[in-house]
């Protein structure tokens, strides 16, 4: 799956490869914070893709279980977590997962930047609601705003953007109850539309910057998580949304 609009792409150059990693663990670790500094266990990641965001949480909560449905994707976190005895990887769809999910007896459930990649959002969180227990979590990670789907999302396998409320209704719909839901990353709006919309670049959005200006965003980082601070995001590029079920 792909992950805040970027997607990983086997054996790229190695300086390239470093440069996008940094940039993507940056982001993931944003999204950690925001998600909270505590989360139960049993967990699962819905969707780990390469493991990005799973090597970030396999620090945080434990046993960890890597849900994921790509076969290159399956043998990278087989590979990346092989000597973790606590972090297991399973090969599932996740339209078919509440029953792996119930018998690991997962407490939290993670899933970033997957939900737009699936035509039936609703029945795979009603699905993620069955499997949890009562005050079982719910992190979600979805990229925001209808108006800026273009050809970026298209190259990307995205069905849909979410707005705020969007979000919420779906979840709620899944049986859940919203803890908190916002937007996240308002600086990354302007350049997505730019990129996306005005200059209609049909490839992943990673894939059109160049070196200088991931370092350069790399660099900017700790100015984009206080821009949203300071404003409290009206709107961003992403909607993260934490939920319980009751």
């Amino acid at each position: 799956m792909s992950a805040a609009g970027f997607e990983w792409k086997s054996n790229p150059d190695h300086h390239e490869a470093q440069a996008r990693l940094g940039h993507l663990m940056a982001y993931y670790a944003w999204t950690l914070d925001l998600f909270g500094d505590h989360f139960d266990g049993p967990a699962a990641d819905a969707g780990a893709g390469s493991g990005h965001f799973s090597a970030l949480l396999s620090g945080r909560v434990r046993p960890l279980l890597l849900l994921e449905g790509g076969r290159e994707n399956l043998e990278v976190l087989r590979d990346r977590f092989a000597g973790a005895s606590d972090v297991s990887v399973q090969e599932c769809d996740l339209t078919r997962c509440q029953d792996l999910l119930k018998q690991r007896e997962v407490r939290s459930i993670f899933t970033l930047d997957v939900l737009e990649h699936l035509p039936d959002d609703l029945a795979v969180l009603r699905q993620f609601h069955a499997a949890l227990p009562a005050d079982g979590k719910l992190y979600i990670k979805v990229p925001a705003l209808q108006w800026l789907y273009g050809p970026v999302d298209e190259a990307s396998g995205h069905f849909r953007r979410y707005s705020r409320a969007g979000l919420v209704n779906v979840v709620r719909k899944a049986g859940f109850e919203i803890i908190r839901c916002h937007y996240m990353n308002l600086a990354g709006v302007a350049p997505y539309f730019l990129k996306s919309r005005i200059l209609k670049r049909g490839e992943n959005f990673s894939r059109t910057f160049s070196m200088n200006q991931i370092r350069r965003i790399q660099r900017m980082m700790p100015l984009v998580r206080a821009i949203d601070r300071l404003t409290g995001a009206p709107v961003g590029l992403s909607v993260v949304c934490v939920a319980r079920r009751p």
